[in-house]
């Protein structure tokens, strides 16, 4: 075993003795900063005590598994010993290093210099000159070769190596940079072995000019937005090449700056989000000679935990979106910055003496807290009013849909119903079908797929959405469209008389319950203007399908919902109160029971049935906003002669009283057993003219 690595299992065995022989390891041990790459955490609070300590005992376990002559292992696991120490650290001798000038923001550089401090403490007689002079350029370029492949940093900034490297030297070069990617996790490694066996051929061969494209650099700092289903080709056109201005400026920024943590803090923003941010940098740092940016502060600002597990913080993250909005790439290389009282961007340097800009976006003291708040009120029916709040201080976009950390379950379950909605693509007709509210996609996949000759165009009202549905576009190379758009207005973005198959699978009711029409949420007159413009947009023999909630009737029948659950009388009494869709009355019925209208008792059982995860959202949410009857009475009045109903069923939703059964009875009034009404109707209407 390693020295070092017997020193390490001293310590976790309580002997604190040990520190007073090896100064790396008190450096690395005694220290309060956690300056770890988030990317490969999985849980903020999880995450190790001592993360850097952790990661320099996993490469060194590497490095204690690989045969290498003994001369050059042992320079090796000194590399790795001290590589990290800039990033712990008591913050009593952070301040001394930094009172002397050490960049420890520039983790590699800082490091160097710590280590160099410490040797020039040693007696002459126990110096070897220059074994510490190799030392400390291997040090100071620690990481780079990785740094390099990802596009993080510039082959120049590799010089004071590739001016004391051989070819002798190649096989410690490659043991060490195998040592520090695999110790990240191992199949890392394996993703970039050949590249670092040529880049470190480069080195030792003392390859001075292999710099990459502005271009490549790109490519591979959106390495994992690409694989996410970013076209880098495709968003370069469409945003730097026909920006010439914009792009010579990212050229001439990125040929002189180096920069950190750039994936784990970019990914989640769009190509033209990306571009912006790093435009407003050179607008900040244009003045300065820094040639490194840390974006370690503005990723540490970017992720919590949720349920467990690291998240972005979508709060920050839609508020980032909304400030980056308010300018295109044109007015901000003109000069124009965005304005907000409650956020910003700063790229400024860590300390006065460093050569490195920090960036991140700071928000006001009012923002940071109403964020905590709305992260505190995630299973609350308060969340839907801090969510208006947050709306409101930040001015930033006003989602109709926008279900923030529910999203992506929400497009799961979207994604899992797909038995009804093969149904819906039996019924579609034409050359082209258009999917109001697409959700995850799935619907989209349906109708490619049985109608592989049609155009087939999902719109949603969610920039999120359609997002995450253009990034599976790309990923998965689908045929079909997605775009933008407002339902309400449908003839606007496909043209009067421009599809042949409009879907409403399941949205009906939400634009029922979140768009307010003329001043009012859960207004029959949104569902008119919806049928309306949908009329519009179709072609003769074009068709209208639509799947959603259904009352049922006789309305005034009653029903007694008796709970088996200890907490499902609470529950309801809560969901009564927080319901938004109308008034809701009941009567006690005896111990966990309770009496009340049919339909009410139904809209009751859905969010019920979704149980508290969804709560926030369902309360806010009328599923059923029509008899059967009401219904067809509805689209006939509102469509007249121009439409005629071909089908119009109802039913109850397979699973649901299976579901149930476990939470409730479900009875008459005289306490005689019922089933459950239908809960969703199928209705197909066809263009007559």
């Amino acid at each position: 075993m390693l020295s070092s690595l017997r020193a390490i299992a001293e310590l976790k065995s309580g002997n604190t003795l040990i520190l007073r022989e090896h100064t790396w390891l008190k450096y690395l041990s005694l220290t309060k900063e956690k300056n770890v790459n988030l990317e490969q955490v999985e849980s903020l609070e999880q995450m190790a005590q001592n993360p850097v300590l952790e990661y320099v005992e996993r490469t060194l376990q590497v490095l204690d598994g690989l045969g290498l002559p003994q001369e050059e292992k042992g320079l090796v696991e000194e590399v790795l010993m001290w590589s990290e120490t800039a990033k712990c650290g008591l913050p009593h001798q952070r301040r001394e290093w930094l009172d002397r000038g050490f960049h420890l923001a520039i983790h590699n550089i800082g490091s160097a210099q710590i280590y160099a401090s410490e040797m020039e403490k040693l007696p002459e007689s126990k110096r070897n000159r220059e074994r510490e002079e190799l030392l400390y350029v291997l040090i100071l370029t620690h990481g780079l070769a990785g740094q390099y492949i990802r596009g993080e940093v510039r082959y120049s900034s590799m010089k004071p190596l590739i001016k004391v490297a051989t070819p002798e030297m190649f096989h410690l070069l490659y043991t060490l940079n195998q040592c520090i990617v695999a110790g990240v996790p191992p199949e890392i490694w394996s993703s970039v072995q050949k590249e670092m066996e040529e880049v470190n051929r480069w080195i030792c061969d003392g390859e001075m000019s292999k710099e990459q494209t502005f271009q490549e650099r790109l490519r591979r700092l959106r390495n994992l937005a690409s694989l996410r289903g970013e076209n880098l080709d495709a968003v370069y056109d469409e945003w730097l090449s026909s920006n010439p201005c914009a792009e010579k400026l990212l050229v001439r920024f990125f040929k002189k700056t180096d920069m950190w943590y750039v994936e784990a803090s970019l990914t989640d923003f769009t190509f033209e989000e990306f571009i912006k941010i790093f435009l407003l940098i050179e607008r900040q740092v244009r003045e300065g000679a820094l040639e490194q940016l840390s974006f370690e502060p503005m990723m540490k600002e970017l992720y919590y935990d949720y349920k467990g597990r690291k998240t972005v913080n979508v709060y920050k993250k839609r508020i980032i979106e909304s400030y980056l909005d308010e300018c295109t790439i044109e007015e901000i290389v003109h000069g124009k910055h965005p304005a907000n009282e409650h956020v910003q961007l700063r790229a400024v340097p860590f300390h006065e003496q460093e050569e490195m800009a920090s960036v991140g976006f700071s928000f006001s003291r009012a923002g940071e807290k109403l964020i905590e708040f709305c992260q505190e009120a995630e299973k609350s029916p308060l969340y839907d009013r801090a969510i208006v709040l947050l709306y409101d201080l930040f001015n930033f976009r006003k989602d109709a849909y926008d279900r923030l950390n529910n999203e992506q379950t929400y497009l799961s379950d979207m994604n899992s119903s797909q038995d009804f909605k093969k149904k819906i693509s039996d019924y579609a007709v034409g050359k082209t079908m258009v999917d109001i509210g697409p959700g995850g996609g799935v619907m989209l996949d349906l109708l490619t797929r049985h109608h592989p000759g049609a155009t087939v165009i999902g719109i949603d009202i969610a920039v999120n959405v359609v997002e995450e549905l253009k990034r599976k576009k790309q990923r998965e190379s689908a045929p079909w469209e997605v775009m933008q758009g407002d339902a309400l207005k449908l003839e606007n973005y496909i043209g009067e008389a421009g599809a042949d198959t409009i879907v409403f699978s399941s949205i009906l009711h939400e634009m029922f319950s979140y768009i307010p029409y003329e001043g009012e949420k859960f207004n029959h007159g949104v569902i008119a203007q919806t049928l309306k413009s949908s009329l519009k947009a179709l072609r003769p023999k074009g068709r209208i399908i639509i799947r959603d909630g259904i009352m049922t009737e006789p309305v005034e029948e009653k029903r007694i919902i008796r709970f088996k659950d200890a907490h499902g009388l609470s529950f309801f009494k809560r969901y009564v109160g927080d319901f938004k869709g109308r008034s809701i009355t009941y009567r006690s019925a005896g111990d966990d029971a309770v009496l009340l209208k049919v339909n009410d008792a139904m809209e009751f059982l859905y969010t019920y049935t979704w149980g508290e995860e969804a709560y926030p959202h369902e309360v806010q949410e009328q599923f059923g906003y029509f008899t059967p009857s009401a219904f067809r009475e509805f689209i006939q009045a509102t469509l007249g002669d121009q439409a005629e109903i071909l089908k119009f069923e109802h039913y109850l939703q397979e699973g649901y009283e299976e579901h149930l059964e476990q939470k409730i009875e479900l009875t008459d009034e005289t306490g005689k057993p019922v089933r459950l009404p239908d809960s969703t109707c199928f209705i197909v209407i066809g263009k007559i003219i």
